[in-house]
């Protein structure tokens, strides 16, 4: 309805990699696919297709059992996922070799329907000068979506669980603080209205 093509899905990739592939690349790669267009049915899919080039990079970076993860690791792996109709990339947070230590620590702002943007971009800078005095290095991005990221770069040093303990103690005196506005309430009957401050785990 838009007009938009596949070949332009596949320019668009090759015209962001330099800068999608320094955040990405050794990192185990999650996609969401819409085979049927943007309005069709989508899905998400972790596991690699059986399809998948040979020279496409892959990893079970969680152990012999789990599941075997894409890693794009060059502008030709984008290429191919834009064939695969795949509009959304969602990375791990830790990268080869270190898939067991992660190496950012995000906050996820999770606003209620109908929240001003401008009033949760206000909420992530106020988090982020409150970590910076911790002596965290943080910086803010959106997410694609309705909500942003407070992203703490972290030396891959530490587990997963370590890492989320840290950063939920973190954030705790924060959302104390503002609880008339954010929450740590995963479920959303509990949230009254305000935004959830999602802590991610990988």
């Amino acid at each position: 309805a838009d007009g938009i093509v596949k070949a332009e899905i596949i320019q668009y990739y090759v015209s962001v990699a330099p800068a999608f592939l320094r955040h990405a690349k050794g990192r185990p790669l999650s996609l969401v696919r819409f085979p049927d267009g943007v309005d069709g049915e989508s899905f998400f899919q972790k596991s690699r297709p059986e399809y998948t080039p040979a020279w496409f990079e892959h990893a079970r970076p969680f152990g012999p059992d789990d599941l075997d993860y894409l890693i794009a690791t060059e502008q030709a792996s984008l290429v191919w996922l834009a064939t695969l109709a795949c509009l959304e990339i969602h990375q791990v947070h830790a990268r080869s070799p270190f898939f067991d230590k992660p190496d950012t620590m995000v906050f996820d702002l999770d606003p209620p329907e109908g929240h001003p943007f401008r009033r949760t971009a206000e909420i992530a800078l106020e988090l982020r000068r409150y970590l910076e005095n911790l002596g965290y290095h943080c910086f803010v991005k959106t997410t694609g979506g309705k909500g942003l990221h407070v992203v703490v770069p972290v030396r891959p040093r530490w587990t997963f669980d370590q890492v989320f303990e840290t950063a939920k103690a973190a954030a705790l005196p924060f959302v104390q603080k503002h609880n008339d506005t954010t929450t740590l309430q995963i479920k959303k009957e509990e949230r009254k209205g305000r935004i959830l401050i999602d802590i991610y785990r990988n």
